[in-house]
C-alpha cells in the first residue's frame, strides 16, 4: 500500500507473478462467497477519463441496498481529488466475481 501523494505520472505496472501473488494472497484469507473482482467494459474507463480535468480513476468498494458488494469508479484530477460534481460521470454496474468469474485466470476461480 502506498502512502505517497497522488502522482498522475506514476507507473502502475507490475509483473504477472506479482499480480497473481497479490490476488491469491487476498483470496486465501477470504471466506466463501467473498466478492473477489469486478470487470468493467472499456467504455466505462473512457467515459470517466474523457471528463475535463480527469487524470486518473479511483475505485471504491461499495455496497448495494441488499448488502451485496460492488465497486464504484470515479475520475480524479491531477491532485487525486474526486471529480464528484452532479454533472460528473460515475461508473458501477460491473460484472462481479462471484458469480461471473469466467475468464478469471489470475485467481483460483475457473
Amino acid at each position: 500500500m502506498s502512502s505517497e501523494a497522488f502522482d498522475p505520472t506514476r507507473n502502475h505496472r507490475i509483473s504477472r507473478e506479482e499480480a497473481a501473488g497479490l490476488i491469491l494472497a487476498f483470496q486465501a484469507g477470504a471466506g466463501p462467497g467473498t466478492h473477489h473482482a469486478s470487470a468493467f467494459n472499456r467504455s466505462a474507463f473512457e467515459q470517466l477519463l474523457a471528463q475535463p480535468g480527469a487524470a486518473g480513476i479511483r475505485i471504491y468498494r461499495a455496497q448495494h441496498e441488499d448488502g451485496s458488494p460492488t465497486m464504484v469508479m470515479v475520475a480524479v484530477d491531477s491532485e487525486g481529488v474526486d471529480l464528484d460534481a452532479p454533472t460528473c460521470v460515475f461508473a458501477q454496474n460491473s460484472h462481479d466475481c462471484p458469480p461471473d468469474c469466467a475468464g478469471s485466470r489470475l485467481s483460483k476461480f475457473p
